[in-house]
């Protein structure tokens, strides 16, 4: 029964000091997230050494139990920050798309692809080719043996089709 008081009286002190000592332990962070798991180091460490708590001034207790694990914590090699030069923060400079514009641009090529599958032969062909392949008409010309002209022409009046189809569709 004695234990089951001391694991309660324990459960009061964190409520009790809890605020304090995130306090105590932001003062040296200034970081809540690095503050909040220093207390919750410090109320560790003080629930394992809570038979040698000689009963006097808890408050104090804690305190210099936050104080000493932010200081070392404050001296660790893990929070030690590199600086980074000019040329070495470019280097590292994250050039490609944002997972939100990939997403984007999927589900346009997935939504032109299907408008241009419901057109008609020969409007489809050059459509496909054309906005999902990529594939510009010189060369479509040359695989197919088409003229240029004809090819610009299906292309002109695909794109016509293709804006019809849109707005029925995405409007």
């Amino acid at each position: 029964m004695v234990i089951a008081i001391e694991k309660e009286q324990f459960v009061s002190c964190i409520k009790e000091y809890e605020r304090l000592i995130i306090t105590i332990c932001l003062s040296f962070t200034k970081n809540y997230f690095d503050a909040e798991d220093l207390a919750q180091q410090t109320f560790l460490s003080a629930y394992q050494k809570w038979e040698s708590f000689d009963g006097n001034n808890i408050k104090a207790w804690l305190t210099t139990i936050a104080a000493n694990k932010c200081r070392d914590y404050v001296k660790s090699k893990a929070r030690t920050t590199i600086s980074l030069s000019e040329e070495e923060y470019e280097g590292l400079e994250d050039r490609g798309e944002s997972p939100e514009e990939t997403v984007v641009k999927k589900n346009t090529m997935e939504r032109i692809l299907s408008l241009c599958n419901r057109l008609k032969e020969p409007y489809r062909t050059v459509a496909v080719s054309y906005f999902c392949k990529d594939i510009k008409l010189s060369h479509l010309a040359k695989e197919t043996g088409q003229n240029i002209k004809t090819l610009e022409t299906q292309l002109y009046r695909s794109k016509k089709l293709l804006k019809d189809l849109w707005k029925e569709e995405f409007m």
